[in-house]
């Protein structure tokens, strides 16, 4: 689909970067602090990752839980001060609002690589390799500016084409094959069957997903290859056996668009520099144009006929599975107990401001579960919600882009707080605060209604 989105939005790639199928790494004696992931992280960057890339020029900030640290940032903005006995370190109470996960943001008006604090089990070596691909979008969004995956098409991609999912599972086992193989020329030969797979693929696709898929593969896919150089992983990490499940697109395209890279490496040297001074060829082309001749999914790298009909078999019940799935998720959701919120978007509908592109799913047309993250807001003022569930229905065509015209959040354990003074409603709860200008707020048994003026 062709995106009629007026608006910028902040997107919220948050979460581990490890590509599926990685093993994790055990975990070391003692959790690392902010100070040895920096370090860390600058240590292996001194590897050969990626032309002009230096990760030691990069912004970071990182909250540990307690405070945000931030590193050699050349404008700290307000609330910053300086770390004593640690030159260009600065520190910030608490979490610093512009840090929600680990992820690049624009910090006092400069991109800036951050982290969120993690477990005590969380290695030093996996905590640095996450900073290593954050800090590579800073450098992707710099240098690299038309890589970008329209995040609009990641809500009306046919995930729910057994046709479409059977060819997706081909072509990513195809590329697993490549990549393991024991030669040159048999990496080669499957390679074709990548390339040509999904050319019938994307040909029967809308234009906007196939995009959508390339764009994330050239931002997600190359900073999780970057991250996997730094860690020297092998190339049997970047691609499980698994089947990709049906709604992993974004996920997917992270382990294919690193193991795209992965394979042009072994097939043609010098591609990186090749993207350097012309960034607009898709990952996949690349290989195309390194293979030469033609491409195909038949021959000795084909699937026998067998071996597709038992795809074709897989991904039509993982099809029906997930519209159950999400049916359930649905009604899971409404029939939590406990206090729920309801922002009610009378005129202006409210518009995504962020939100975390790993953790939703349409439930059903127009409504959107928001698992991990969400901020939408208008003329009236806007609302946070952070590690609460959340559905939004649509106020539109698109089922978050064109506004969102109601706003749920339910299972909370304690009646939602809310104050008036100059006209400006503030709501707080666990995990939701919201101002809104104009608003109103109704009570009816455990439900609390808040009313968003309608437009003037």
């Amino acid at each position: 689909m062709r995106s009629s989105v007026a608006f910028s939005v902040t997107i919220l790639l948050a979460g581990c970067r490890l590509a599926p199928g990685t093993a994790v790494p055990a975990p070391e004696a003692a959790p690392a602090d902010a100070f040895a992931v920096v370090a860390e992280a600058d240590r292996l960057a001194a590897r050969d990752l990626w032309p002009g890339f230096d990760l030691r020029a990069v912004p970071v900030a990182i909250h540990d839980g307690e405070r945000t640290l931030l590193f050699r940032h050349p404008s700290p903005p307000d609330g910053f001060e300086p770390v004593p006995g640690k030159e260009g370190v600065w520190t910030y109470p608490g979490r610093h609002p512009a840090v929600t996960a680990n992820t690049r943001v624009e910090l006092g008006g400069v991109a800036t690589a951050t982290l969120m604090a993690a477990p005590d089990t969380v290695p030093l070596s996996r905590r640095a390799g996450i900073l290593v691909h954050e800090a590579f979008h800073v450098f992707q969004g710099e240098r690299h500016p038309g890589w970008i995956a329209n995040e609009a098409e990641l809500f009306t991609y046919p995930v729910d084409d057994p046709d479409l999912l059977s060819l997706r599972r081909m072509e990513t086992e195809a590329l697993r094959r490549a990549l393991l193989a024991d030669d040159a020329e048999r990496a080669a030969c499957w390679g074709r069957a990548v390339v040509g797979i999904r050319g019938e693929r994307f040909a029967r696709m809308p234009e906007g997903a196939a995009g959508y898929e390339v764009g994330t593969e050239w931002v997600e896919g190359l900073a999780s290859y970057v991250e996997g150089r730094a860690l020297a992983r092998s190339d049997s990490a970047y691609l499980s056996a698994a089947a990709p499940a049906p709604e992993a697109i974004r996920q997917g395209a992270y382990a294919t668009g690193a193991a795209l890279a992965r394979l042009l490496d072994r097939l043609s040297p010098g591609w990186r520099a090749s993207l350097e001074r012309d960034d607009s060829t898709p990952l996949y082309r690349l290989l195309a144009g390194a293979l030469g001749g033609s491409a195909g999914d038949s021959g000795a790298c084909g699937f026998a006929s067998g071996e597709r009909d038992g795809i074709r078999t897989a991904a039509g019940a993982d099809v029906d599975a997930l519209r159950a799935r999400r049916a359930g998720q649905r009604r899971d959701f409404f029939e939590q107990p406990g206090w729920t919120v309801v922002f009610a978007a009378q005129g202006t509908p409210l518009f995504p401001q962020g939100f975390d592109p790993l953790n939703v799913q349409v439930v059903r047309p127009g409504e959107v579960l928001h698992a991990r993250w969400l901020k939408l807001g208008n003329g009236a003022g806007a609302v946070e919600v952070l590690g609460q569930a959340a559905v939004t229905e649509a106020a539109g065509a698109h089922p978050l882009f064109n506004g969102v015209r109601t706003l749920t959040i339910t299972g909370l354990a304690s009646e939602p707080a809310s104050t008036v003074a100059d006209g400006v409603v503030t709501l707080k709860a666990d995990g939701i605060s919201a101002e809104l200008r104009g608003a109103t707020v109704e009570r009816s048994g455990q439900t609390v209604t808040v009313r968003l003026p309608p437009a003037s």
